[in-house]
């Protein structure tokens, strides 16, 4: 795992998570004095499918990618990760071994609540308890939206569904455009929909062509949601 560096003193970088935000001051004491944060280059592991979950992550800056991997060593890309984002809450809850693997995506900052003070902490404060159910039910809400974008939709439309999706979880308003600062390979974004590298190749060039979506030399989207919306409907 490649770390650029780590900071081993409590932190308070619980309070880009909006849950933990709204927590009472000594209760957020209390979370940051389990919790510590590290820098990640891009690319490093956050932590490995299978690996046992001692820390609950989340994001503070960057971006992260979620993936699984199967059997024959192919991955699939189960969504990106925004700042603010807990990860593997499941695993914390079912106390079971990361179910996916994270990596970053770019330079990114996470900061690792340790699983086995939080389990206790939870016991004794229900609003940290609570705080942390409305996490999880917010990614549950998330993922069944998920699904429900790519059911019954052909390449473009999930394509389609997917950008603005990005464009409204991290994306910056760029006049009538939206510009979403992280880079996306064409394999990423197949994995993210179901589909292969080659379709999204084909779509993307599609969208430019009709202007609804542009990339920058980076590899930077910029998507225009009006247009984009064209190819649900």
């Amino acid at each position: 795992m490649a770390v650029q560096s780590i900071l081993t003193q409590p932190t308070d970088a619980t309070s880009i998570v909006p849950s933990l935000r709204d927590l009472s001051p000594e209760a957020r004491r209390s979370l940051s004095d389990i919790t510590s944060v590290r820098r990640y280059r891009k690319d490093a592991y956050i932590f490995i499918e299978g690996e046992d979950a001692e820390f609950v992550p989340f994001l503070v800056d960057g971006a992260v990618r979620s993936f699984r991997t199967s059997a024959d060593g192919q991955e699939q890309t189960l969504r990106m990760v925004r700042p603010g984002e807990v990860l593997a809450l499941e695993a914390f809850f079912a106390r079971a071994p990361y179910a996916a693997s994270a990596q970053a995506s770019e330079p990114c900052t996470v900061a690792f609540v340790q699983a086995r003070p939080l389990r206790a902490l939870v016991q004794r404060r229900a609003d940290v308890g609570w705080a942390f159910l409305q996490i999880y039910g917010q990614r549950l809400r998330e993922a069944q939206e998920q699904m429900a974008e790519l059911s019954g939709r052909d390449a473009s439309q999930k394509l389609a569904a997917a950008l603005l999706r990005l464009g409204e979880e991290s994306g910056v308003p760029d006049g009538r455009a939206i510009f979403v600062p992280q880079h996306f390979t064409h394999r990423q974004l197949a994995q993210l929909i179901g589909c292969s590298r080659e379709t999204v190749t084909r779509v993307l060039r599609e969208f430019r062509q009709d202007r609804s979506v542009d990339l920058d030399p980076a590899g930077n989207l910029r998507i225009d949601p009006d247009r984009l919306q064209r190819h649900i409907a």
